[in-house]
């Protein structure tokens, strides 16, 4: 199974234009929008060609703005911008804003070729606390990312192009809404929209049926192992499952999901183990008040920044003395909140009983029927 890497050097040669766009572009360039091109186009150019960000990614000046180390993804930029296939696309109205308090984080890029093709990326969530909040605040309102990701289609997409969408993670969530709250005229601009292991839309918040309007153009892929796409999981006719180098939740990043012979590595079929903890997740937040949600949201994160903290890393690495005010803080929250948090335990463990009951039944009914 070749990496993400693997196929930008194999396909290097040869421009969208002459192949047409593929899922694994998609891929490439949901990837490339977890860079950080602040130093990139901090010179005032509006517009820039990836294969110029050679020598800032060889110089480490261009970072990696995910969850989990950046293993992989400076490779894959590297090569991306030394291939003709990626490297002769033109990067412009790169958007990056972040703010602690309330939580937001929102970054964008769109990418063009010389004809009329264009993707528009929207990044994923990076290793801030205020990042992760808004994921979990789409559990119970709108988010001030998805109403800017709407605002950015709104501005770029333009008749005369071809547009892509995408974004992974978060990234796909703020590509899901922007695209079905679209004007009609914009939305008819949109060839394909993809979506990559990102959640869909809480139903008290939206309405889960907007995702009829853009079904017929919409690509949903999603790794063996899935549980960030299976959250209030978009319906989507065309979803494809990818197969991943990595195991288990570490299958949600991209930069693990394979390729065979220029196309998606595709799976039958969905990890047995996701299934029940997809089974124990639903049950869980279904369970739990819109109202509930939101106390629990901002007393968890709370919590977790009661050391200081201001990014995931900064938690695993705050020593004793942050573990000791997370700890202090958890004795303080409401009961409402550790009983959200002590009740997904018993979700999971019941959903695996039941798995496994089922999964029994059926290999004695195989034995009976022989």
């Amino acid at each position: 199974m070749d990496t993400l890497t693997d196929y930008v050097q194999w396909m290097g040669d040869f421009p969208i234009s002459m192949t047409g766009f593929r899922d694994a572009d998609a891929l490439v360039l949901c990837a490339l929008s977890y860079f950080d091109l602040s130093p990139v186009f901090s010179t005032g150019a509006e517009r820039i060609r990836v294969s110029e960000c050679k020598s800032m990614i060889d110089a480490g000046q261009v970072g990696v703005m995910i969850t989990g180390g950046d293993k992989g993804y400076p490779e894959l930029l590297a090569a991306a911008a030394a291939s003709k296939r990626f490297g002769e696309l033109v990067m412009s109205d790169y958007c990056d804003i972040f703010r602690p308090d309330p939580p937001l984080q929102f970054s964008a890029v769109c990418f063009h070729d010389d004809t009329d093709f264009s993707f528009l990326a929207y990044r994923g969530t990076d290793n801030s606390l205020a990042g992760w909040k808004e994921d979990f605040m789409i559990s119970f309102t709108r988010t001030e990312a998805q109403e800017l990701a709407l605002r950015y289609a709104r501005e770029h997409i333009r008749q005369g192009r071809r547009w892509y969408i995408g974004g992974q993670s978060k990234g796909s969530n703020l590509a899901l809404y922007a695209s079905c709250l679209l004007e009609e005229e914009k939305r008819d601009a949109v060839e394909q929209v993809y979506l990559l292991d990102g959640p869909g839309f809480c139903p008290e918040v939206l309405d889960p049926y907007l995702l009829e309007q853009i079904d017929a153009k919409t690509t949903q892929i999603v790794p063996r192992f899935c549980v960030i796409g299976k959250l209030f999981a978009p319906e989507i006719t065309n979803t494809k499952i990818i197969c991943s180098s990595a195991s288990g939740f570490m299958q949600h990043a991209l930069i693990t999901w394979g390729i065979d012979h220029g196309h998606l590595a595709e799976a039958k079929e969905h990890d047995t183990e996701s299934l029940i903890a997809n089974e124990a997740m639903d049950e869980w937040i279904t369970g739990i008040s819109q109202d509930d949600r939101k106390v629990f949201v901002d007393e968890l994160f709370d919590t977790l920044a009661a050391g200081g903290a201001e990014t995931l890393d900064e938690i695993r690495t705050g020593g004793r003395e942050g573990l000791e005010a997370i700890l202090r803080a958890l004795a303080e929250m409401s009961e409402t909140t550790k009983r959200t948090l002590s009740n997904l335990p018993k979700y999971m463990m019941r959903a695996g009983m039941e798995k496994a009951k089922s999964m029994l039944a059926s290999e004695l009914e195989e034995v009976r029927k022989k």
